[in-house]
């Protein structure tokens, strides 16, 4: 498609949508990203080209568009959309909702104070309603935990011998047969999830940030991040590590509450537990 086709295509299509399109919406119109890409560079450069007007960062609709069709999504499937249910099945990229709440799991307190202030909680208890879902889902298994705290507790204890080597929780998996303890059972731990929790690696190194890896951001675009691994997400600190050094820390315990918003944490321990139980279902 020559520059000329491709403009008029948006132009129709954000006349039948009457907003801006997304790049979903012109793969539906025939311009696949690869041509976009080449022939303006981006998104945002070919809205221009068309005369259309490009709000803030990351050309985001009005909140009350972008939570309405969140909520209209969770409807939908009854439950709460994770990023790629939304992507498939909602109006709008992931992207202005990551320029406005950084993280996802932060539009449902959005979407809750909205409906609260234009007074539409009526219109959406069935939305609302999951988080109630959710914060029962939570309690039950923190009570879970504390069953097998006092558990834990009751286990008769012996003498300790320091001249043996301590192990985990037994796991009883194929690849590894007992929880990390250290560091690099959680290095061995993320390279056994790494392909399902979308990541690809592209170095690992002994200095900081120990790994580099790329992941999907957006549908269809990739981007490099900085990770750093610790036993414990507060050893972070500890190490004095630079807080704009790093996106991401994979741990197997978060135990640092007031870690910065701008890092990410990825709690293997929750994580490894998740695919257990998928796979417990698949069975």
């Amino acid at each position: 498609m020559t520059k000329a086709q491709i403009v008029k295509a948006i132009q129709k299509c954000a006349a039948r949508l009457k907003r801006n399109p997304n790049l979903r919406d012109l793969r539906a119109a025939g311009i696949s990203e690869p041509i976009l890409y080449s022939r303006f560079g981006g998104l945002a450069k070919a809205l221009a080209a068309a005369g259309l007007e490009i709000h803030g960062p990351g050309f985001s609709q009005p909140e009350s568009a972008l939570l309405l069709d969140w909520a209209a999504v969770a409807r939908k499937l009854g439950k709460l959309p994770s990023v790629h249910e939304y992507g498939s099945l909602g109006r709008f990229s992931i992207a202005p909702f990551q320029t406005r709440y950084h993280r996802w799991s932060a539009v449902l307190d959005a979407f809750r104070r909205f409906a609260r202030e234009t007074k539409i909680e009526s219109q959406w208890q069935d939305v609302l309603k999951l988080r109630s879902t959710r914060l029962q889902s939570q309690a039950s298994k923190t009570n879970s935990s504390s069953v097998r705290a006092e558990s834990r507790s009751r286990v008769r204890k012996g003498p300790v011998y320091k001249d043996r080597t301590f192990y985990g929780r037994p796991l009883l998996l194929p690849e590894l047969a007992h929880e990390p303890v250290n560091e690099s059972g959680v290095i061995f731990v993320f390279g056994m999830l790494a392909r399902r929790l979308g990541f690809v690696v592209h170095h690992l190194q002994p200095a900081f940030p120990d790994c580099e890896a790329m992941r999907e951001t957006i549908r269809g675009h990739w981007q490099r991040l900085r990770i750093e691994f610790e036993f414990e997400s507060r050893s972070f600190l500890k190490h004095r590590h630079k807080k704009n050094g790093c996106d991401i820390i994979v741990c197997w315990r978060h135990n640092w509450p007031e870690c910065p918003t701008s890092i990410e944490v990825l709690e293997l321990s929750k994580e490894l537990h998740k695919e257990l139980h998928k796979d417990l279902h698949k069975t």
